[in-house]
Parts: C-alpha cells; structure tokens; sequence
C-alpha cells in the first residue's frame, strides 16, 4: 500500500476481502435448502423435457444464437449510452464534491461515494422480474407470437415448433442481458470508470460474466477478472480499440452469456409455473450483477487508491462454469480486423 487505509475504508477492505473468500469457495456451499433444489430441478427437468418435444428442438443452439445476435449490439450500446453520466456528476455536485467528470470521482474519498450512489440493486431486479415473468406465461402458457421466429430471425418457417418459443426466449436473454449490462456501466461510472472506453467496456464484461455465473463458476470467473486488469495495464494498445473490434467482442460474449442463461430457464416452458420461475431468475440475476459489481468495483477502486497488488488465484478448471475468457475474444477478433492489426 502507498498509504495507510483510512478507518472507513479499512472496514470497506474487509468485508470486501469477506466476499471474495465467498466468491473463491462457492463450490463447497449450499444456500437453498434440499427441498427447494429438488423441487427446482424437477421444474427445469419438466420444461426442458416439453421443450424437447417441440418440433425442431434439435436445432436450439443454432436457432438461439442467430436470433439474439440481431438484438444485442444496437440494443447494448444504447442501454449503456442511457447511464447518464452528467445526471450522476450533478448528484456529486449537489454534495458539495468537485466533480466535473467521472473520471473526477475517483479523487473522492470511498465514504464520499457511498453518500451519493444510491441502491440500484431495487430498480433493476424489479424491472427483470416483470420482463421475465411476461416471457414466462408467453412461453408457458402457449402463447408465443406465431411470428416471433420470423420477426427475430429465429427460422420459424423452417421449425415452426422451436422458432417462436426460441424467439421469446432470445428476446428474454437479450432483455436480461441489456439490462445486466446497463446496471454494471451505472456502477461503473459511480466509482469513477468511464463506461464509454474500449478498454471500461472489456472490464464490464468481464464483470457481467461474474454476475451471471453460479456457484463455482463465479470464481473462475473472478480470477478472469484479475487477469483482465494485469493484461489491461500491460497492454495500452487495448485503450485503442476500434469500435467496430469492441462491437464484435460484446456479440461473441453476449451469446454466449445469453445461451447460459437460457439453458437455466428452460423451466419456462412450464405452464404458469413458468412466467413465476423466469421473474424469480430475472430479478435473482440481476441482485447477483448489481452485488458483484459493486464489490468488483469498489475493491478496483481501493486497490488503485492503495496500491494493492493483485495476487494470482488458481481455480480446479472442471470448475470454471463455461468461464468466458475476454482477454482471449479480444485477441480473436483483433486478429480478424486488419485495419485493427495494422
């Protein structure tokens, strides 16, 4: 450390260092009691044993990633574009703080912070869990739009079983997704980080990938994380990326985030039950984005304010939950762009 912690951020430090530990020995845990897990996995057996039946279900993998790919960058881009960021300088400035940008922020003290940043966990779960519950009964209850297939680009006319169903279901992940990515930019920006940089918008990433993964896989991809922000500061030239090389990292990401969760609410297609489960998962979700980005970033802030070093952390591999390794994305597309290369 540079300088000696502050009281307040030494008890900031701790409960961080507290999470971490949870996040770094999520295997062993069990937080839903027997009951409830049997009973949810019997849920998901059911409605992915209806999903199954449909015609064209085979196909799923394929039909999901062309329908969510046309809904995410437009979509992504102007959900972080939302964040407004001069409404969150004034709010700063309203405390009497010296804040002309974001990046000022980063100069005030953590207790500062936490006087201005509101809870956003409330807001985001709440809008979710209505989106998920209206796809829930549209997917359970029969009534996915005949359409939708071919309005989201999902292939109905060749599986007109799967086609509306899968639509709905991109347009769910999609939904959930955007929101997820909007939550950790408006995060971002309260400690400080410019959501709107090439290299803030792999960081956020990386931190949604974290959000949305479950039990072990939130420590592989924590470790990820750290070895984001080693590679990021080793590698300026990843501050220079083009728009176009960021866009396509965010699609590949997305999909395969989109997929991930999808595969969790296959129990949607179970009738009423279902619009019940996707508003739960929905609003579950999205406390688990909110809450590991705010500790993400507010243990970035107080690393960079101290000078903490990052230590490398290994995980078991069989562990890691599809871990999404972006600093890997970054590179294959970097490579597919020759103006980028160049």
């Amino acid at each position: 450390m540079t300088t000696e912690m502050t009281p307040y951020d030494g008890r900031a430090w701790a409960e961080i260092e507290k999470w971490r530990e949870g996040q770094l020995t999520a295997r062993g845990r069990r937080l839903v009691p027997e009951k409830v897990r049997t009973k949810g996995a019997a849920t998901w057996r059911s409605g992915k044993e209806k999903f199954d039946s449909l015609p064209g279900a085979e196909g799923f993998e394929a039909l999901f990633t062309k329908a969510i790919g046309g809904l995410i960058d437009l979509a992504s881009r102007g959900a972080m574009a939302s964040v407004r960021d001069q409404a969150i300088v004034k709010a700063f400035q309203k405390w009497s703080h010296d804040v002309k940008t974001i990046e000022d922020i980063k100069s005030l003290n953590l207790r500062d912070i936490d006087q201005v940043k509101p809870n956003l966990a409330v807001a985001y779960s709440t809008a979710s869990a209505v989106e998920g519950a209206a796809a829930g009964f549209a997917i359970g209850g029969g009534q996915a739009l005949a359409a939708g297939g071919a309005v989201l680009g999902a292939g109905a006319g060749g599986a007109p079983g799967v086609g509306a169903v899968v639509g709905v279901m991109a347009a769910d992940a999609a939904a959930v997704l955007v929101a997820a990515n909007r939550a950790v930019a408006h995060t971002a920006a309260y400690y400080g980080y410019d959501h709107t940089k090439p290299d803030e918008r792999l960081f956020a990433l990386a931190v949604l990938s974290m959000g949305t993964a479950a039990g072990a896989g939130k420590a592989a991809a924590y470790i990820e994380i750290n070895k984001l922000v080693q590679m990021l500061a080793r590698r300026a030239t990843w501050q220079q990326l083009r728009q176009s090389t960021v866009t396509r990292v965010v699609e590949q990401v997305f999909i395969r985030l989109g997929f991930r969760i999808t595969q969790r609410k296959l129990a949607q297609a179970v009738p009423i039950v279902g619009g019940l489960f996707g508003a739960g998962l929905n609003a579950r979700l999205l406390l688990s984005v909110v809450d590991d980005a705010d500790h993400i970033y507010r243990e970035r802030f107080l690393r960079e304010r101290y000078g903490i070093t990052v230590h490398p952390v290994s995980v078991d591999p069989a562990t890691d939950d599809d871990v999404i390794d972006i600093a890997e994305v970054v590179e294959e597309e970097s490579d597919e762009d020759p103006q980028q290369a160049a």
